[in-house]
């Protein structure tokens, strides 16, 4: 027995099977060519078992689904989504019913297990599902953390290109999950996470290509909270999701994640915007403690027209009083201010400050009430270290929390996104990855961080934004080795609705002028994003369109020169900067207006950014 639903476009389809043992399974097809292998379906309650002897009760039959919403930021920000729906009826031959909701895009496919009858308290020891990309194929993953102070916060290395079946290093394989099998570019990873389950990872040793999802480690978040999920029912679990494409790029294009979030909470998000944050901890790990400097930066922000700056950690050895004064006097030069918070609790042993005002609801909404009365716009909550329910659950009590007092919010130390962007569009960014302050903790990330930051577009970053905290061109402990063009392009390869400007105010002050330039113009929320060229590990160059005007930026992830020759996505003059006679210089020109293409050579760890005349900012 079988079931199928295809795409709009028939190009991708999800089959789900029910063999003669009543076992339920899966694959998935593009243009009629198995992508994903035969795979398993099912979940283990502690009360049930819905993995065998499974009947059909109702097959709802096909069904059409238009989506239309607006984003603050992302990839694109005007979606109009169409998709093929179906959901199959089944149950246990002790009468229990389990419900399979099956979807089909032109970009992917998802799938996620409900239970519908209201029979109480459950709990899910462990999910059955499996993927299995067809082979032979190669890997872009993550393998996940070991618990740990500080970890697991999806900062490992990414392995390059493995072949499919090779076992993790950690733990398991955190999620997203990039495959180029050969027929395919696959992307797996989750959406819809509610506070009723935990978030998963993918199996560190699968079994041939077969890869399951599992749940956190125990030892997560200091051990604090089961690793199994429970809820009251009806109970309706995560989306499974695997994007899929003829490319990478298209892969990293997709909003399949956003697409399958549950829709917008606010009833107006009009106080939501996206900006750039001037940012001294990268420079000055202890500015927070100096009211001089951290004023220094709000200038900074005031001098390059960002809307706003960041204060870190340890900023409460100040007074109520001295807060209130440094928020007018950003206020007083068109800035405003965010403040850092830890998220402990007993989830964490970290001692950065304040803590212990984010983990009990009734003291964060105290503490966002005065933060809006000061006239605080958001909130950076750092060091959660857990993917376990109760820790998703904090995740979204502080955005509910927030949302009442009209706080944005950026989180750190945390997990990846799945779409909650979508459903409280204040939630502007999320770490989830080694960015940039791995250049003052990690001795051989300057000598992986291009290669690094070819990767992220395909993986990390395609399932939503990304707080890499960018565009670093002096040195702090370990000296860059990509070249300043490359720095510069990633305001534009990463997407990110908060982009941080990390280096210092000298730095920043000491560019050229067509750079700094740049940097005044930047903008963070996209209309439009293409990916022009997409070799993970290798080079990406992505275009990204604001109203008339195109932004393209690119990067070399490799330690040879890489010649590149792009087609224009409009006329007219550009600007161009790319990499000049070593690793600090630029070369700066403009593109009269009959070009119709780029042709430039990248250096090693090289990149370029180009501006079309269109585009002011």
């Amino acid at each position: 027995m079988n079931w199928s639903v295809s795409s709009p476009d028939g190009s991708v389809s999800l089959e789900v099977t029910l063999d003669g043992d009543g076992r339920p399974g899966y694959r998935v097809l593009r243009g009629g060519t198995e992508v994903v292998a035969a795979s398993r379906l099912g979940v283990l309650r502690s009360d049930a078992a819905f993995d065998a002897g499974l009947e059909l009760t109702v097959d709802r039959g096909m069904q059409r689904i238009q989506d239309r919403y607006t984003l603050r930021h992302g990839k694109r920000v005007q979606h109009d989504v169409e998709a093929h729906a179906r959901t199959v009826a089944l149950r246990t031959p002790e009468g229990l019913a389990l419900e399979l909701d099956l979807r089909a895009y032109d970009d992917g496919v998802a799938f996620r297990y409900r239970f519908p009858a209201a029979d109480g308290s459950r709990t899910v020891q462990r999910e059955l599902t499996t993927v299995a990309p067809a082979t032979p194929g190669r890997v872009w993953a993550q393998p996940t953390q070991e618990a740990g102070l500080y970890p697991p916060t999806y900062e490992n290395t990414y392995v390059a290109g493995v072949p499919v079946g090779t076992p993790s290093s950690g733990p398991a394989w955190d999620l997203p999950f990039l495959v180029e099998s050969p027929h395919a570019w696959l992307l797996v990873t989750e959406a819809g996470l509610d506070a009723s389950f935990h978030g998963s990872r993918l199996t560190g040793t699968p079994q041939g290509s077969a890869y399951g999802f599992v749940g956190p480690q125990a030892g997560d978040g200091e051990g604090v909270g089961p690793t199994t999920a429970t809820s009251t029912t009806p109970w309706t679990l995560p989306w499974r999701v695997i994007v899929v494409g003829g490319s990478a790029g298209e892969v990293a294009a997709s909003d399949l994640v956003t697409h399958l979030a549950q829709p917008s909470r606010l009833d107006d998000d009009s106080w939501v915007r996206p900006g750039r944050v001037a940012w001294s901890w990268w420079s000055q790990n202890d500015s927070p403690r100096d009211l001089d400097r951290l004023r220094e930066y709000v200038d900074l922000a005031a001098e390059f027209g960002w809307e706003y700056s960041l204060v870190d950690a340890n900023w409460n050895v100040h007074s109520d009083g001295e807060m209130r004064d440094l928020v007018r006097y950003a206020a007083d030069r068109g800035v405003r201010l965010w403040l850092s918070y830890n998220s402990g609790g007993p989830h964490n042993r970290v001692t950065e400050q304040p803590r212990d005002r984010m983990h009990e609801p009734a003291v964060r909404r105290a503490e966002f009430a005065k933060l809006a009365d000061w006239g605080v716009v958001g909130v950076k909550v750092d060091f959660f270290q857990s993917d376990k329910q109760d820790s998703i659950a904090r995740y979204l009590g502080i955005l509910e929390d927030a949302a009442a007092h009209r706080i944005l919010v950026n989180f750190h130390g945390c997990t990846i996104p799945r779409g909650w962007s979508r459903t409280w569009p204040h939630l502007l960014t999320m770490e989830g990855v080694r960015g940039a302050e791995s250049y003052l903790f990690l001795e051989d990330f300057p000598e992986i961080a291009a290669r690094h930051n070819t990767i992220l577009p395909f993986t990390r970053n395609a399932v939503g934004p990304m707080d890499y905290t960018p565009v670093t061109f002096g040195d702090v402990a370990y000296p860059h080795r990509t070249t300043n063009a490359h720095e510069l392009a990633l305001a534009v390869v990463f997407e990110s609705g908060l982009l941080h400007l990390a280096d210092s105010a000298a730095s920043y002050r000491g560019l050229p002028p067509e750079v700094a330039e740049e940097l005044r113009l930047i903008p963070v929320a996209w209309d439009e994003s293409r990916f022009l060229v997409g070799e993970p590990g290798r080079c990406v160059v992505v275009a990204r369109r604001q109203g008339d005007g195109w932004w393209i930026g690119g990067i070399n992830g490799t330690d040879r020169p890489r010649a590149l020759e792009l087609e224009l996505p409009v006329g007219g003059e550009w600007r161009l900067i790319a990499d000049g006679a070593d690793r600090d210089a630029f070369d700066i020109r403009q593109l009269p207006a009959d070009h119709t293409a780029l042709r430039l050579d990248l250096a090693p760890r090289g990149g370029f950014l180009a501006r079309s005349a269109r585009a002011r900012g």
